[in-house]
């Protein structure tokens, strides 16, 4: 039979087993929240514009991406906060980064609006997507993280 040492560390052993589990749980729970938050952008662009979901994703990211250009480090941390895996949106921008040149050296990506434009024309969209989708994540952004943010994101977005 067990002895009271090795009750003792059964106890333990399944306690932590417990703390471990209930530790994952959460993890999962944040990480389906904040993909069910991202769908939720994702999902309004792509009904509201009748695109598909890369298509939102990517054209989201670009112009989020302006944004990180153009606004000050924290306002776009701020931002970031707001915005549901905001990397993942920037990450599904086709043609990001620097781009080699023939002799190897890196040169400059496009910035600024010339960069959407390339983005959305890479992803089957229309310059006139841009004026339809950027109203909508300047709302989505009043939404969920007030008026003085909207209003720093759409400076800087819009001329």
């Amino acid at each position: 039979m067990y002895e009271t040492g090795d009750k003792t560390y059964i106890f333990r052993q399944n306690l932590k087993r417990m703390k471990f589990r209930v530790l994952l749980i959460g993890v999962l729970m944040a990480s389906l929240t904040t993909q069910a938050q991202t769908s939720d952008l994702v999902g309004m662009l792509t009904k509201e514009m009748g695109i598909s979901e890369k298509q939102a994703e990517g054209g989201a990211g670009s112009i989020f991406n302006m944004a990180k250009e153009t606004m000050s480090k924290n306002d776009f941390s701020t931002l970031s906060e707001v915005v549901p895996d905001m990397s993942g949106l920037l990450s599904a921008v086709p043609g990001m980064g620097k781009k080699k040149s023939m002799l190897g050296s890196a040169t400059s990506a496009l910035t600024g609006m010339p960069a959407v434009v390339n983005a959305f024309g890479k992803l089957g969209l229309k310059e006139s997507h841009i004026q339809l989708m950027t109203p909508l994540l300047v709302n989505y952004v009043e939404d969920k993280g007030g008026k003085a943010l909207s209003s720093m994101f759409m400076k800087s977005v819009m001329p």
